[in-house]
């Protein structure tokens, strides 16, 4: 079972195998390309939250046209 959350400009994924992680990921970020074409000013960032899980959003952070990815640090220090 898949699921898709959203927020304005991120969306939230949980995947239960590869396959799907990606086919859902590939689905949000041409969804979120196609928002930061339309803005001009963010990038988009790809942060694998936990296993089978993922946060895709615009970010200022990134720059314009360029898609990032990240593993979430859930360590204490």
């Amino acid at each position: 079972m898949d699921s898709m959350s959203t927020t304005t400009a991120q969306k939230k994924i949980t995947a239960t195998t590869a396959e799907e992680a990606q086919r859902l990921l590939d689905i949000v970020v041409d969804e979120l390309r196609r928002l930061a074409v339309a803005e001009g000013t963010h990038g988009i960032l790809v942060t694998k939250t936990g296993p089978g899980q993922f946060s895709v959003e615009l970010s200022e952070n990134v720059p314009y046209g360029i898609t990032e990815e990240a593993i979430a640090d859930h360590t204490d220090v």
